[in-house]
């Protein structure tokens, strides 16, 4: 499958990768499989014009909080064991607190994760649930609409999370909706992991304990409602309340944890609560005097009266409703169902949602257009006999470009048609007609150059080569001897910075690529890691993709890819077009054959035949790359 991207700083690799840096997370374009590993992140590859492209930069923003916030063994501790509903409100919460921390020191990511619940809810994939709808999945729907819109401030949410607030309170009994209410109130402060996992639990505890609180014996004559317990409390009555409605034990939340009123910001919106919610069967309101004994208020907190009444009861006074009339034991059927809901009764993961999208979109032979980068430190001990074998002609080759170097940076005389000083050696072209007799100096721009090299070590480079010592040597080693030779020549030349990978990757897979240094590295330091043995095949343009993404993050004016090969790639096609966009950009791309002819790819293009040249042919490349204009 190609992909014609229109320009290499907008190609979905370049993007990508840089993002990727900008997290701190390895990121892999390509395949058919959004995914992660717990240390790094894998998007399919897409059209250029494809809507699901901002999507794929939330699910990466998404999984980058993760993997940057989340503590997974707190985590899978969490999870393992428990129920479907308390494995659901974990990542339910555990999402919005990563994507608040990542939203703080990048706050891009904000509009990139509203994307993907834009794209979502236009879908009609997060639309707020209906009334007849599992009791689990009101409640569940209810939090994710609720916490995105007012925590994470996704506007396009703000009308289905309102009517998700209106079925939650149609569904649950108005004391639980606010309980529940209050326990969410803290989900902005969560700082870890651990408080997620606490939080999930002591919302599923306070489920527990409604649950509980509705089995009490109901009041009536010889009942004990209304009478102090064993601790100085009043027994709740069969509705799981005080008469008073507050100091009861069973508004009590796990940790101490009491149901607290409605946040203020939430007053004005909640509207008129259920209308049977604080009544008696012949509706005297809550609270009153008639057959409790309570409080002259029924233990409403001030200021949290229902809008356009003075004495009517908001949710967080008790009700007094008879608990087995038909809507009340509905009511307080939902908690049992919501506790004993199975995986299919709740939504499936937000996230999983956008992976399947984004799956979908992939193809099964995608190529890798990014692969993932494999740190690599070999074996220290044989990378110290190798510099010794290296180190002396690095030497030489470094003393000769530093030369080089500075001798075509002194400010040079220049002929020109006038200027402060006659040219002796030139007024002998007078008498042809060629007034350029007078020097004046240019200036010349110094060394500021970038170079990626790439080493292939597909299997074809494990072929025997005969030293002129009657030694066998492989062409993958001379290939890194010769690149650890340059990499320490250039390394000591001011202006200069040099970076090397090899590919495939380790295993031989096509989206992975082994780093052995990295900008601002030593290579001295990294000797080890050019002993690397030869595997799999040439997947080039992943490759070239790599080095490209890397050099665009550099700040250097001169940006080359260098890449030594002995085989052709395995996609000639996006091969040909990231080495278009790569010109098209300003990079410069030099290909080094061994034993083949690359001049059809590259636009600068070396052959060398004898694998024993190799290392005088890539010095000679060096000079001419770090010389020219």
């Amino acid at each position: 499958m190609s992909h014609a991207f229109r320009t290499l700083h907008q190609a979905m690799p370049i993007v990508a990768a840089a993002l990727g840096r900008k997290f701190g997370v390895p990121v892999a374009v390509g395949g058919d499989e959004a995914c992660t590993d717990g240390n790094s992140i894998q998007v399919p590859a897409l059209p250029p014009q494809s809507e699901l492209i901002p999507v794929a930069w939330g699910y990466l923003a998404h999984e980058a909080a993760h993997l940057r916030f989340t503590d997974f063994e707190t985590y899978r501790q969490g999870a393992s064991g428990s129920d479907p509903l308390t494995r659901s409100l974990l990542n339910i919460l555990e999402d919005i607190r990563i994507e608040r921390a990542i939203a703080a020191p990048y706050p891009g990511t904000r509009e990139n994760l509203q994307a993907v619940c834009d794209h979502l809810s236009g879908r009609g994939a997060l639309s707020p649930p209906k009334p007849d709808a599992h009791p689990a999945h009101v409640l569940t729907s209810y939090l994710l609409l609720h916490l995105r819109h007012r925590l994470l401030e996704t506007a396009s949410l703000a009308v289905s999370a309102h009517e998700a607030e209106r079925v939650l309170r149609q569904v649950f009994p108005a004391r639980t909706v606010h309980r529940l209410q209050g326990l969410l109130a803290e989900v902005g402060q969560l700082a870890s992991t651990a408080d997620a996992v606490d939080l999930a639990q002591r919302i599923r505890a306070l489920l527990e304990e409604e649950k509980q609180s509705a089995r009490a014996p109901s009041s009536g004559a010889g009942s004990a409602s209304g009478q102090p317990d064993r601790n100085g409390q009043e027994r709740p009555d069969e509705s799981g309340q005080n008469a008073t409605g507050t100091g009861g034990t069973d508004n009590q939340m796990p940790g101490g944890s009491v149901g607290a009123p409605l946040p203020a910001d939430e007053q004005a919106a909640q509207g008129p609560t259920d209308p049977t919610a604080g009544q008696t069967s012949s509706g005297t309101p809550a609270g009153s005097p008639s057959g409790q004994g309570g409080g002259q208020d029924g233990g409403t907190p001030a200021g949290h009266n229902d809008p356009g009444s003075s004495t009517k009861p908001d949710s967080s006074t008790p009700s007094t409703s008879i608990p087995d009339a038909p809507h009340d034991a509905l009511k307080t059927q939902a908690v049992s169902q919501t506790l004993n809901a199975s995986d299919d009764d709740l939504p499936g993961d937000l996230f999983q949602q956008v992976r399947e999208l984004l799956d979908a979109a992939g193809q099964g032979d995608s190529p890798c257009l990014l692969p993932r980068a494999e740190p690599f430190d070999g074996d220290p001990a044989r990378g110290l006999r190798l510099l010794g074998v290296v180190q002396e002609e690095s030497r030489r080759l470094r003393a000769r470009l530093q030369g080089l170097v500075q001798a075509s940076r002194l400010d040079r005389p220049q002929a020109f048609r006038h200027g402060p000083r006659l040219l002796p050696k030139r007024l002998y072209r007078a008498a042809v007609g060629d007034p350029r007799l007078f020097a004046r100096k240019r200036e010349r721009v110094a060394v500021d150059t970038a170079i990626h090299l790439l080493i292939d070590l597909s299997g074809s480079m494990n072929s025997p080569v005969r030293r002129r010592d009657g030694l066998v040597e492989r062409r993958g080693q001379i290939a890194q001897s010769a690149a650890l030779a340059l990499a320490l020549a250039l390394d000591g030349i001011h202006g200069v910075s040099v970076a090397v990978s090899a590919f495939p990757g380790l295993s031989g897979v096509e989206d992975r690529i082994s780093v052995l240094v990295r900008h601002g590295q030593r290579p001295r330091a990294c000797a080890g890691a050019f002993l690397q043995g030869t595997r799999g095949s040439t997947p080039m343009a992943g490759a070239l993709w790599f080095a490209a993404a890397d050099l665009l993050g550099r700040p250097e004016t001169r940006r080359i890819v260098l890449l030594l090969t002995d085989g052709k790639p395995n996609r000639m096609d996006e091969t040909r077009e990231i080495l278009r966009l790569c010109s098209a950009a300003g990079l410069e791309t030099v290909g080094l054959g061994i034993g083949v002819d690359v001049s059809g790819l590259f636009p600068v293009a070396l052959r060398v035949d004898e694998v024993t040249a190799l290392r005088t042919a890539l010095f000679g490349a060096a000079e001419r790359l770090l010389l020219a204009a």
